[in-house]
């Protein structure tokens, strides 16, 4: 038997005691509000047997008067004969609703006599009514004695033979009944009492008892664990508790005892853990001394970007000496030999530019001295202006940049510039190695609390075992169609650095000769504006930027 099973049979054992006690109280509240209407009524009739005895006799009297003294006396007869008939109607009143009171009762069966004598009062009064009349008409015949005669034959022994005899039975009836009421609720009370207090003191034992068998269930198997715990204290890890019911401390004991074996279980492994110190020691030297390497290898690394940028440099240096030289050779040269001189010094300046620029982010972020203004920023309209610049980028291959995403904003804290920059180098590398009148792809899309930025682009690709150090710093790949290519190998450091400072991440896949795909992913800290996004009326929209001719079509 589980502890719940037990808390709630305890639980039922209360509230059925409870129960119980309420049906006693409730038995006896109705008991008594019963005997105590049944005692309200029959007081009730016997006030009105009373008034209706007195009424009676004054009326009787009005009569004698009147008939001795004539008209002066009639306010006094009516007023007499007026309130004899409103105490009958009261005494029939009160007698038909305790009869309605006792339907079902055993006492249903007095209330009928009740009735009948009222009726027979009735009639009694009819009668003694109808002599009265006689007896006024004989009087004002100037019969005086006749009226006389028929007063005290048919009135005044009516009323002292029988009417009076009626109405002393029911004053005795409605005496006996209310005495016999009280004694019956005195007798119920009595009774109730007893059966609540034998009913109060069988739920408390009852209590008691449950209370105790069930305080009983509970202590052995909770001073076992304390045993358990406090062994567990002192370190004994090999105590168990033996204790294995199916309740719901069973469990808890055999909990207890697996918790136990795994901690002297750690505490072995902690042991042997120990012994292999050395081992560990080793193992770390080697690490240190990979990592030594890792570094010497860094350097050489450095080397070789050093003399990349010396040859990067160079290059367009060399270019610019020859483009300007051109222009001065042989004299004067028309206006478009100029220009078209011009125009080349100013790319190669361009790209010069460009180097420095990376050289000089590289130094600054190699110290932490970049400089972010990290504000609430609309996520959308940093793609837009970054597919912008994309689009510029690509009219030199007459390539497409195709993008696809929401416009409803999205919300996200980052600096927008430098945000930028990172998206425009990845676009950048995309257009680089694409082929002419190729396409790449940008689209973006928003969902567990993160914004998904993917770039594609049909290009030249990346062999998959140089995937893994495409971002980092100073890295080129060593395919002969992608060294033609222009560049530092600092552009997807640089937009790693610059996404990660953002709380994102960058990853890269590729398959060489076929596409590369670069996804960022930017989480956005305002949620109740981004559900917008995935609520709102999605429309995506595609850009293709209008092929332009060059001198070379």
């Amino acid at each position: 038997m589980g502890i719940r099973f037990r808390i709630l049979l305890f639980q039922l054992i209360v509230i059925g005691s409870i129960l119980m006690m309420a049906a006693v109280v409730y038995i006896t509240i109705r008991a008594t509000t019963y005997y105590m209407q049944r005692v309200q009524w029959a007081n009730n009739q016997l006030e009105a047997v009373t008034a209706l005895t007195v009424n009676a006799n004054r009326y009787s009297e009005q009569i004698a008067e009147f008939l001795l003294i004539g008209e002066p006396e009639r306010p006094d007869y009516d007023s007499a004969r007026a309130e004899l008939e409103a105490g009958f109607d009261e005494l029939e009143k009160l007698t038909r609703g305790e009869a309605e009171f006792l339907v079902g009762s055993s006492q249903q069966e007095d209330d009928g006599d009740e009735i009948f004598r009222v009726t027979r009062m009735r009639e009694l009064y009819g009668e003694i009514t109808k002599a009265t009349s006689e007896a006024i008409d004989l009087r004002s015949q100037g019969r005086q004695e006749d009226a006389i005669r028929v007063f005290r034959r048919d009135i005044e022994n009516r009323f002292d033979a029988e009417f009076e005899n009626i109405l002393e039975a029911a004053r005795r009836d409605e005496a006996e009944e209310v005495a016999r009421t009280e004694l019956q609720a005195e007798a119920l009370w009595q009774r109730l009492t007893w059966m609540t207090a034998a009913l109060a003191f069988a739920s408390v034992v009852l209590c008691f008892v449950a209370a105790f068998l069930l305080a009983r269930s509970l202590m052995r198997p909770i001073g076992l664990l304390t045993q358990g715990a406090e062994a567990i204290g002192r370190g004994e890890l090999d105590h168990r508790i033996g204790y294995d019911s199916r309740d719901e401390l069973g469990a808890l004991a055999r909990s207890f005892n697996a918790m136990a074996a795994n901690q002297e279980d750690q505490r072995q492994r902690l042991l042997d853990a120990r012994t292999d110190l050395e081992r560990q020691v080793t193992a770390r030297t080697a690490e240190l001394a990979a990592a030594n390497q890792r570094l010497t290898d860094l350097d050489r690394l450095r080397v070789q970007f050093l003399a990349d940028i010396s040859h990067e440099l160079r290059t367009p240096l060399t270019a610019l000496r020859g483009e300007a030289e051109i222009p001065l050779r042989h004299g004067s040269k028309p206006e478009a030999i100029y220009r078209d001189a011009l125009e080349r010094i100013v790319t190669q300046s361009l790209e010069m530019g460009r180097l420095v620029d990376d050289l000089v982010f590289l130094s600054r972020s190699e110290t932490d001295t970049i400089r972010f203004e990290p504000r609430r920023t609309d996520l959308v309209t940093v793609v837009a202006d970054a597919v912008h610049e994309g689009e510029i980028l690509a009219r030199t291959k007459d390539i497409t940049v195709k993008s696809n995403y929401r416009t409803d904003p999205v919300w996200i804290t980052a600096d927008a510039q430098r945000l930028k920059q990172a998206l425009v180098i990845v676009l950048d590398n995309a257009i680089k190695y694409s082929p002419r009148n190729g396409s790449v792809n940008l689209t973006m899309t928003v969902a567990d609390g993160r914004a998904e930025i993917v770039i594609r682009d049909k290009g030249l690709g990346i062999p998959a075992e140089e995937i893994p150090k495409v971002f980092e710093r100073f890295y080129r790949s060593r395919s002969p169609k992608a060294s033609r290519q222009p560049g530092s190998g600092l552009g997807l450091a640089i937009a790693k650095w610059l996404i990660e400072k953002h709380q994102g991440e960058i990853a890269l896949t590729s398959e060489a000769g076929s596409f590369t795909e670069v996804v960022i992913h930017i989480p956005y800290t305002d949620a109740s504006a981004a559900s917008g996004v995935s609520q709102g009326d999605a429309r995506s929209f595609e850009k293709k930027t209008p092929r332009v001719k060059t001198g070379t079509e």
